[in-house]
Order: C-alpha cells, then structure tokens, then sequence
C-alpha cells in the first residue's frame, strides 16, 4: 500500500472513530427530520412572517431582539387547529427541570441535561401544551421518548395564537450554580421570585441548535469550541469559577492556585475558552474584572447583542453573565 493509501486509510478511519465517538441526535419532534428541506418547510416564524424570525440570533424586531433558540413548526393539527405533534427528547440524558406551570415566556417546559455527551449540555423545549405526567427531574430518557405535546404556552407580552404554535428548542450551558444568589442581588429582582432556579433564561447561554440537528451523529464539545471569538475578558477569581468546574474540556492549564482566568466569548455570550492565569500575568484586571478584546468584524452584533456598549465598552448582557460565572467565587 503506498503512503497516500496510508494516509488516505488513517484519515478516513479517523473520521468513523469520530463519527462513532459522537452523540446520537434525532429530530425533537415527530416531524421527519427535514435534512434537505428548505428552512421555511419546518420552521415557524414570528407575526413578521418572515422565516429567519424562526432562526437562532439577532432574529426578531429588524434585529434587535435575540432568539436563543429555533421555533419548528408541527405538521399535524386536530379539528380546531391545534397541534398534534409530539416533543421528543433530542439526545440520551435525563430530566433536569419541568415547568407545569404557564408562569414565563417559555409557558410549560423541559430541560433535559446530557451528561454522557461530550460536554454536558442541556437542551430546552418549550411551549408545551402537555407534559408528559410520567416525567420527574432525574428520570433517565432515551432519545426519542416523548417528552409532551407541541402548543404556544407562553407568559409572554403577546399570546402565541394557534396558528403560530411551535416548538421553542435550544442547546446550550449553564453559566453557574451561583445563580440564586446573583438573582437575590439585584435591587430590580426584588418582589420577583425566581421561579425556574437555575433554570432560569438568564442563567442559560444557547448556540445555534439547526446545525447539530442536521446530523444524526454530532461532537458538542467541538461544536461549542468551533464559535469564533468575538470578545475577551480578564477575571480575577479567589476561588475557581463553577463553569470551570462543570466544563472542564474548555479549560486550559490548572486550576489550581489560578489568580484568575482569560475567558473567550462568543458574540451571543457564551464564554467558549477559559485560560489560567497566574499572578504577574499582564492579563490578570487590578479589580474584579474587564474587558481585554473584541473582534472588529463582530463589533455591530455585539453591540446589537449588548455584549458591547455603544461607545465600546462592556454591555449590560456582559456586565450580567460575567457577574453570574463569578457568583461563585466571592
């Protein structure tokens, strides 16, 4: 065999271990998964009518609203118009959190956390009409179990009219078990209970969703690692963050006796890279943080996202995610 043989042998070999290491992904509803159709055959857009509306990103109101997730359509409604599609578990894990209640936005959810993946994930599904009774936070689930009824429950400013009803789906991470505390902080919280505890939106950080759900096999933790780095923060920590903790596999160098850490985020918040640094580091902020970097071409949807400011400086979604993954280490 000549060596372009080898070679062509090693990498193609390399590919199907991959593929084999991958997590199983199916489609999170009872629709065929739509691989080769056109968004528009599978997605549900806004009021606007417009089909990006449906998509993940600065989506909604001419791109000033973000969209933390993907809406899908159902394909099949009884005679009063409402759906009949069934919400299936996308990915093996068990169930995190349920919300029976129509008490927020989101109206009756699921979170399901998959912590065999190759970075533990969660993935959301919202708007339930139903909830599958037989589901209890802890309880294993194999992917492509039904998990409850499509519908447009929601809390939200505007009903989600039968026409429009949708799956809400999202993938993503959980920025820190400090959260509660972070929430009870703030003076504008106060009279506002949390009801959804670390389940809460503003503790969840998503990235696209369409194409993982794309393929049958998909690797989360290069998917994550692939998001481009928009912008870097330096932080300085006495203990070690909890995102540290729970996702190591973003980590570089050791924990241990870190003064603080150079965080890389994506353009929606995401904080994809988490390097050490020790004390005489000319990265490391005199106080509790800032911010270091940002990436030209990024900077309008960073502004758009309010990770930055108008005139450059930190934005309200960075001041809070950052003060949430240090929430923690005080």
């Amino acid at each position: 065999m000549s060596l372009r043989s080898r070679l062509a042998l090693l990498f193609f070999s390399g590919l199907a271990a991959a593929a084999l290491d991958a997590t199983e992904i199916v489609w999170p509803t009872t629709m065929e998964r739509p691989a080769e159709r056109a968004p528009a055959d599978f997605l549900q857009p806004t009021v606007s009518g417009r089909t990006e509306s449906a998509l993940f990103g600065m989506v909604r109101e001419d791109g000033r609203r973000f969209h933390e997730g993907i809406d899908i359509r159902p394909v099949r409604t009884n005679a009063d118009g409402e759906p009949l599609d069934l919400v299936l578990a996308a990915m093996d894990g068990q169930v995190a959190y349920l919300n029976t209640d129509v008490n927020g936005p989101y109206g009756r959810y699921v979170v399901l956390f998959h912590a065999a993946a190759e970075l533990p994930v969660y993935s959301l599904y919202a708007h339930l009409a139903k909830v599958e009774p037989s589901l209890r936070p802890g309880k294993p689930l194999r992917r492509g179990t039904p998990i409850g009824l499509m519908g447009r429950t929601s809390a939200g400013a505007s009903p989600i009219t039968k026409d429009r009803a949708h799956l809400h789906f999202e993938v993503g991470l959980i920025l820190s078990t400090g959260f509660n505390l972070w929430y009870a902080r703030q003076p504008d919280n106060r009279g506002s209970p949390n009801h959804h505890g670390l389940y809460n939106g503003q503790n969840l950080i998503g990235l696209d969703p369409l194409p993982l759900l794309r393929q049958s096999r998909v690797d989360l933790l290069a998917a994550v690692r692939s998001q481009p780095t928009a912008l870097t923060v330096g932080l300085r920590t006495k203990g070690t963050p909890d995102f540290v903790k729970r996702y190591p596999a973003l980590v570089r160098g050791e924990a241990a006796g870190a003064a603080g850490w150079y965080v890389e985020f994506s353009w929606q918040g995401m904080p994809v890279r988490w390097t050490a640094l020790a004390a005489d580091s000319p990265q490391l902020p005199a106080a509790r943080w800032r911010l270091l970097e940002i990436d030209p071409r990024q900077r309008e949807r960073l502004i758009q996202r309010k990770m930055l400011g108008e005139k450059g400086g930190a934005g309200e979604l960075l001041q809070q995610n950052v003060e949430i993954l240090l929430s923690t280490t005080r």
